[in-house]
C-alpha cells in the first residue's frame, strides 16, 4: 500500500508544474503568486517527486506489487511531466524571437504582400532606427528582438491584454534572454532564463527582486499609415511557418480574442461596466497613480495635457493618420503646455519634444484588474 502511496504523491507533484506553468492553470484560476512561488522551487519539487518514485521503487524490491511495464510506464509519465512543465509553453507552444527575428524592409514587405494596408502594426523607434511589427504575427511567440543602432530592443505583445511593450536589453547592467514563462490575469508573465528573474509586462515589474524595467514609447497604427511616415524603416517578417503556430493561430483567433464579450480565461475583473470589457484604451502610469483614457475622448479634445505625480505627458491624437501618441512636456525643468504636436514631436515654439510610453491598446477589463483604483475619462 505505501508503494503505491508514494507514487500517487510523487505523480500529484509532477502533475502540479503542468498546471501552474501552462495555461490549463488558468482555467483553473491559478494566481500569479501560486505560480512565481511554484517556478522559484519546481527543481526541488520535482527532485522530491523523483525521490519518492525512486523509494517507491526500493520498496518494490520487497513487496513485489509492480510489474516492470508499469515502472517503466510511471518513469515516462515522470518525465514527461517535468519536460512538459519547463519546456512546454517557453520552447514549444510560444517559442520567443529574441536572437533570431528576421526583418525586411519596407519596399520588400510590400512586394512579399505580407500584410493588408488596414493592418495593425506597432512601431518602434529608437537610435534613429524604426522597426514595425505587424500585430497579428506577434502572438505566437511573443518576444522578438533587433538592434537598434548598436542597443537590442527587446519587443513584447500579449495578446490576451493587446499590449506591446518593448524594452533595451538590460536588466542591470547584464543582457536579458527573455521567455514566455506563463500569463496570469489575462497579462504576460516573462522568464529571464539570465538571471532567473520573473516580469509581469503589464506592470514591469521583476517579481522576485521588485525591480521595474523601464518600457520604450511604442506606437500603433494601421500598414498603411506606417509605409507614409516610416518608409525607410524594418518590418518583421514572421509568417506563421510552422504547424505549431498554424495550429494555435486556427485554435485562438486573433479577432476572437480581441472583440466581443466572450474571455477565454476569465481571470480578470468583469464587473466595471462603464466600458465594454475589451474596449481598448490609453493608459498611463506612476507609480500606484493610473489613469485611462478612452479613444473617443481623446479624438473629441485633440491634445490632452496631463499630470500623474511627478509625470508631465501630453497625449495627442493625430486625426490624419488616426493614431495616438504621447510626450514629455518637462523640457529645460519647466513644465509647458502643449497646444499643437505632430507625430514626431513637433510642437511648434516648444520645438521638438521627447516620445513618452503609454499603453497603447490594453483592454479595458485587463487594465481596471491591474489598476483598480484607475481614473477614467470617456
Amino acid at each position: 500500500m505505501i508503494t503505491f502511496v508514494l507514487l500517487g504523491v510523487s505523480a500529484l507533484l509532477a502533475l502540479i508544474g503542468i498546471f501552474v506553468l501552462t495555461d490549463a492553470g488558468q482555467l483553473l484560476r491559478i494566481g500569479k503568486t501560486t505560480v512565481v512561488v511554484y517556478f522559484r522551487f519546481h527543481i526541488w519539487i520535482m527532485a522530491f517527486s523523483t525521490v519518492l518514485f525512486v523509494v517507491a521503487l526500493l520498496l518494490n524490491t520487497q513487496q513485489r506489487v509492480l510489474q516492470p511495464w508499469m515502472i517503466t510506464v510511471f518513469a515516462v509519465f515522470l518525465a514527461g511531466c517535468f519536460l512538459a512543465t519547463k519546456y512546454l509553453a517557453p520552447y514549444v507552444m510560444f517559442r520567443a524571437k529574441q536572437h533570431h527575428a528576421v526583418y525586411k524592409s519596407v519596399p520588400d514587405a510590400l512586394a512579399s504582400d505580407y500584410l493588408q494596408p488596414d493592418d495593425t502594426v506597432y512601431v518602434v523607434e529608437y537610435n534613429g532606427v524604426a522597426k514595425t511589427f505587424p500585430q497579428k504575427y506577434l502572438w505566437v511567440s511573443h518576444i522578438f528582438g533587433g538592434d537598434y543602432g548598436g542597443d537590442e530592443v527587446v519587443m513584447t505583445y500579449c495578446v490576451l491584454t493587446n499590449l506591446p511593450v518593448p524594452y533595451v536589453n538590460d536588466l542591470e547592467g547584464k543582457s536579458m534572454d527573455l521567455k514566455v514563462l506563463a500569463q496570469t490575469n489575462n497579462n504576460l508573465l516573462l522568464w529571464d532564463t539570465s538571471s532567473g528573474e520573473i516580469i509581469q509586462q503589464i506592470t514591469n515589474t521583476c517579481e522576485l527582486s521588485s525591480r521595474k524595467l523601464e518600457p520604450l514609447p511604442v506606437l500603433e497604427m494601421t500598414w498603411k499609415v506606417c509605409q507614409d511616415l516610416f518608409p525607410d524603416g524594418e518590418v518583421l517578417y514572421n509568417p506563421f511557418t510552422n504547424p505549431i503556430e498554424r495550429l494555435l493561430s486556427k485554435l485562438m483567433p486573433l479577432d476572437d480574442a480581441h472583440s466581443g464579450e466572450r474571455w477565454m480565461f476569465k481571470t480578470v475583473a468583469l464587473d466595471d461596466a462603464r466600458l465594454p470589457s475589451k474596449e481598448k484604451v490609453i493608459g498611463i502610469k506612476n507609480g500606484a497613480d493610473a489613469v485611462a483614457y478612452t479613444r473617443d475622448y481623446l479624438r473629441g479634445r485633440g491634445v490632452v495635457n496631463t499630470r500623474l505625480g511627478t509625470k508631465r505627458i501630453v497625449i495627442a491624437h493625430i486625426p490624419e493618420h488616426d493614431i495616438f501618441v504621447g510626450f514629455n512636456r518637462m523640457k529645460d525643468g519647466e513644465e509647458i503646455e502643449i497646444t499643437d504636436v505632430d507625430v514626431f514631436g513637433n510642437a511648434g515654439e516648444h520645438g521638438k519634444l521627447e516620445r513618452a510610453f503609454i499603453y497603447n491598446g490594453p483592454m479595458w477589463a485587463v487594465w481596471r484588474h491591474y489598476h483598480p483604483d484607475t481614473q477614467l475619462f470617456q
